[in-house]
């Protein structure tokens, strides 16, 4: 069982060069036509000061984007400036909201030119997250990780979002859109980042899986293959038989497959794209969203559909890659 100590932010921060402390809340809705990554974490010059993120896809093709730095965070609230992300309940329920200025783009624009000031639109964001799955607590049994990046605790849980976005007064209804959230904490030097996949899904049945797979340069084969198949609210440990990483930008979109293996026999997922958020990150550990200019690795966070032994389900996926370690 998760407390609020273990979900909250630390009040007191190590100094330790490259220690990070990061939450994440991704959405998927397909009804909408909307879906959204949000990450919120600390800052590797100053861990008082919080970045947060966020790339949001809407209807009509638009990607909306924020960043903005702050020092709002205080007890069981993550804020940087015009975000907040309250854990109202641990182990079931976050509050989400945003309300501010956004840059608008096409995904084209972010993979090309990216991020970049302009005109600004209004976003209010209202959503509520609820967890249909237990707390994946990733690295719980297991000394596996030669990564130095995916930080030495990470949770992560599977959910459903309800709410509202609000665009410069039009409103879109959320309601029970996939989702899932994580929150780490640990060291991040992330210079020698070759690639990494972190895919999740569910199934109507109520079967879920979570996946998190990172190569390193300098490290042979897999740094980092962690995954668990969530039956009937029970994790069954698995493992990575196939995982398809990023390529390039022109894997944007692109279907792929992965394989996991556990008690339970092996799924094969096939995952399907609907909508493409382009994310960059440098090193130190600083990811934000579209092209990056000088060393970076580049991210694609995607929202899915998930087929696997007859039954179709949502999901998110993200993939990043780095052709060269990171300067």
């Amino acid at each position: 069982m998760t407390t609020l100590a273990q979900e909250s932010p630390l009040e007191q921060r190590p100094t330790t060069p490259f220690w990070s402390e990061n939450f994440a809340l991704v959405f998927n809705d397909p009804v909408s036509r909307t879906s959204a990554l949000y990450s919120i974490g600390t800052w590797y010059l100053d861990t008082s000061v919080w970045r947060e993120n966020l790339t949001l896809t809407l209807p009509d093709g638009r990607v909306v984007v924020a960043r903005n730095f702050g020092r709002n965070t205080r007890g069981n609230v993550v804020s940087a400036g015009l975000s907040r992300y309250e854990i109202v309940e641990p182990d079931h329920t976050v509050k989400w909201t945003f309300d501010g200025p956004v840059w608008p783009h096409t995904l084209q624009e972010l993979m090309t030119t990216g991020f970049s000031n302009g005109k600004t639109s209004r976003l209010n964001l209202v959503l509520t997250f609820e967890a249909t799955h237990p707390m994946w607590d990733m690295h719980a049994g297991h000394n596996t990780d030669s990564t130095g990046i995916a930080g030495a605790m990470h949770i992560e849980q599977i959910g459903r979002a309800n709410g509202s976005i609000t665009v410069d007064g039009k409103e879109i209804p959320v309601r029970d859109a996939y989702a899932c959230r994580d929150h780490s904490r640990g060291g991040r030097e992330i210079s020698k980042f070759r690639n990494h996949c972190w895919i999740n899904g569910a199934f109507p049945s109520g079967r879920a899986f979570q996946s998190y797979y990172f190569r390193m340069y300098g490290v042979e084969g897999a740094a980092l293959s962690l995954a668990t198949v969530v039956h009937e609210q029970k994790f069954y440990p698995a493992t990575i038989e196939q995982v398809e990483v990023l390529g390039g930008p022109n894997d944007a979109g692109k279907s792929h497959v992965l394989r996991l293996k556990s008690e339970l026999g092996e799924m094969k997922i096939d995952v399907d794209v609907l909508a493409t958020n382009a994310l960059h990150m440098t090193a130190p550990f600083n990811p934000s969203a579209g092209r990056g200019r000088g060393s970076h690795a580049f991210m694609f966070d995607e929202a899915i559909r998930v087929k696997c032994n007859g039954e179709v389900g949502l999901g998110w996926c993200e993939r990043g890659t780095a052709l060269e370690p990171l300067q």
